[in-house]
């Protein structure tokens, strides 16, 4: 087997920016291939012309983050199922934006208001696709933002349908935090508003994620009925007064039902 020097793996180490241990460690993920699935520290160290303690200590981290898994015959290392769960997610997403373009775009042509797509990663809720409004004056959420589940619409609107014991899990040791003097900050309240959302079908944020904004959002399910992601709708309260609530809340679900049985969902 031709030997694979430290310098090839890990040039862009160059780069003052990069950060050795972290390029090291994607460098020993990079080994791994059809031809050689498992490796033992000894075989990563010379293939990389690195230290064996070293290379130890690297393998030992991404084996308990489940980026890589032992062999318990041979002691060897292979790639972890956390890769395979990272992909998929990547994968999921990028399918999820593209089937839910046209439909967010029908949303943002019926009001002209701001339209978001949203999903949950570990406890906090990304935006994974979001679409300006046409007015001067209107609520901004940038791509790749993170924030609450607690305060957001989309957060709510997913949390209220995952299943019991998910549901569980994300709040064990969740933070309530305030974000703006709206903000839920007791699980006990946030609990009763995830009851309302399940009887109505939508959720909404008054002014708890930000100050002079509304956000209305409805649930997006796959084939298993699992809430995947949620679809909202952003709103300056100047433009959103109570009794708008039945007609926009109807409109944000009739999107999000539409992107649910692209994904195979029935209700």
């Amino acid at each position: 087997m031709e030997r694979t020097s430290n310098m090839e793996q890990t040039a862009p180490a160059k780069n003052r920016k990069v950060i050795a241990s972290v390029q090291n460690a994607l460098a020993i993920l990079n080994l791994f291939e059809d031809g050689r699935p498992e490796l033992g520290n000894t075989e990563i160290a010379k293939l990389l012309n690195m230290d064996p303690g070293t290379v130890a200590g690297l393998v030992y981290t991404l084996k308990v983050n489940k980026y890589l898994d032992q062999n318990p015959i041979n002691h060897k290392y292979r790639l972890g199922l956390k890769i395979a769960e990272r992909a998929s997610l990547l994968l999921n997403q990028i399918d999820l934006r593209r089937i839910a373009a046209p439909y967010l775009e029908e949303l943002r042509e019926c009001y002209g208001e701001s339209i978001n797509l949203g999903v949950i990663d570990n406890q906090e809720i990304v935006y994974i696709e979001r679409l300006f409004g046409f007015h001067a004056l209107g609520m901004r959420s940038e791509l790749g933002k993170r924030a609450p589940i607690h305060s957001t619409a989309l957060g709510k609107a997913i949390a209220a349908f995952l299943h019991e014991h998910d549901l569980n899990i994300l709040l064990k040791e969740y933070n309530f935090r305030p974000v703006t003097n709206h903000t839920i900050t007791e699980r006990s309240k946030f609990e009763e508003e995830l009851i309302g959302v399940r009887k109505n079908g939508y959720a909404m944020d008054d002014e708890e994620n930000e100050l002079g904004g509304r956000c209305i959002s409805a649930p997006i399910f796959n084939l298993q009925r699992f809430p995947i992601a949620a679809v909202s709708m952003s709103i300056p309260i100047q433009r959103f007064p109570d009794e708008k609530i039945p007609e926009f809340s109807q409109q944000v679900i009739k999107v999000a039902e539409k992107i649910s049985h692209e994904h195979g969902y029935t209700n």
